[in-house]
C-alpha cells in the first residue's frame, strides 16, 4: 500500500478495479475524484455521477444521506486545482548522500532506520514540489505516528526493533533533532556535502523495500536488482532461481505462456 501512495494514478485505477483497498473510505474516494478530474477529464457534475455509482457498487446498504458528507467533502477537495494526482516514479540516491550514510560509525539497523528517513524527506519534497511548484528547503518530518510506523515499514526492520526506541536513540547521538507535537529535524543531512550536485548511484523505484536497497548497495548477496531493463528494484532472493520483482515476474510469465501457446500451434499445425 505505500507504493501506491506515491502512484495515485495507479491507485485510482486499483481501487476502481477491486473497490476500496482500506478502511480510509474519504481518504480513497478523494483519489478517485483526483482521477477523474486529470485522467478521465470529467467534469465536476460527472465527478459526482461516477463517485455516487462507485459508493453504491462498493457500499453495503449504501445510503445517500448517510454518506452524504463523506462523498461532499472528497468532490470538493478534488475540486480545487491545488489537489492534483502524486506520481512518483523513483527517488534518485547521490554518491554523497549513500557515502554519508554508509561511512558512519553506526550499526546497520540505524544507518537503515536514516537512509529511509533521507528517502521519506525527498519523498515528501517532490511532493511539494508537484503541488506547490517548489521543494520545502527545510528537513522536517512527522506529526503523527503513522508517519513513523510507514518508515518503519519502509526500512524493513524487524519487528524486534520499536522505532520510537531507535528514534530517541539517534536524536541522543546528534543525528535527529526531537520537536513538540511529534516532528522531528533530520539533522544528520545538513552533514551531507551539498556545495556540488552529487552523482546519481541508483533509483529507488519500490517505497515498500527502502531498507533492501541499502543492503543492496553494501553487497549484501541475499539482494539483487530486478534484471528486467528499466526495472531496477531491489529484491530479496527467496531461491537461487529467482531473477524478477513480482511485477516483472508476472509480465515475464506472460510472455512464456505466450509465447509457449505459439509453439505449441505450430506443433499442432505441423502435425
Amino acid at each position: 500500500m505505500i507504493q501506491y501512495r506515491y502512484d495515485e494514478k495507479k491507485y485510482a485505477e486499483e481501487i476502481l478495479k477491486h473497490g476500496f483497498l482500506t478502511q480510509y473510505h474519504r481518504y480513497e474516494l478523494k483519489i478517485l475524484v483526483k482521477y477523474f478530474k486529470e485522467v478521465l477529464e470529467k467534469k465536476a457534475s460527472e465527478r459526482k455521477k461516477l463517485i455516487y455509482k462507485f459508493c453504491e457498487s462498493n457500499i453495503v446498504n449504501f445510503n445517500r444521506v448517510k454518506y452524504f458528507k463523506m462523498i461532499n467533502s472528497a468532490l470538493l477537495y478534488g475540486s480545487k486545482r491545488i489537489n492534483k494526482l502524486i506520481l512518483i516514479k523513483s527517488i534518485p540516491i547521490t554518491d554523497k548522500e549513500i557515502n554519508y550514510i554508509t561511512m558512519l560509525k553506526l550499526d546497520d539497523v540505524h544507518k537503515k532506520i536514516l537512509f529511509t528517513f533521507l528517502v521519506k524527506v525527498k519523498l515528501n519534497k517532490e511532493i511539494t514540489k508537484q503541488v506547490y511548484g517548489k521543494a520545502s528547503e527545510y528537513n522536517i518530518f512527522g506529526g503523527k505516528k503513522e508517519s513513523f510506523k510507514e518508515v518503519f515499514e519502509m526500512s524493513k526492520l524487524s519487528n524486534e526493533y520499536n522505532i520510537d526506541t531507535l528514534v530517541n536513540q539517534l536524536s541522543n547521538m546528534g543525528y535527529i533533532d526531537v520537536r513538540t507535537r511529534g516532528k522531528i529535524n533530520l539533522r544528520f543531512i545538513e552533514n551531507i556535502e551539498v556545495s556540488k550536485e552529487g552523482k546519481i548511484v541508483f533509483e529507488i523505484t519500490n517505497f515498500n523495500n527502502v531498507g533492501y536497497y541499502l543492503e543492496w548497495y553494501n553487497g549484501n548477496d541475499k539482494f539483487i536488482k530486478c534484471e528486467n531493463n528499466g526495472c531496477g528494484e531491489i529484491i530479496r532472493k527467496t531461491n537461487g532461481n529467482r531473477k524478477y520483482c513480482e511485477n516483472c515476474q508476472k509480465e515475464k510469465q506472460k510472455e512464456w505462456d505466450k509465447e509457449y501457446q505459439k509453439q505449441k500451434r505450430r506443433v499442432t499445425e505441423n502435425l
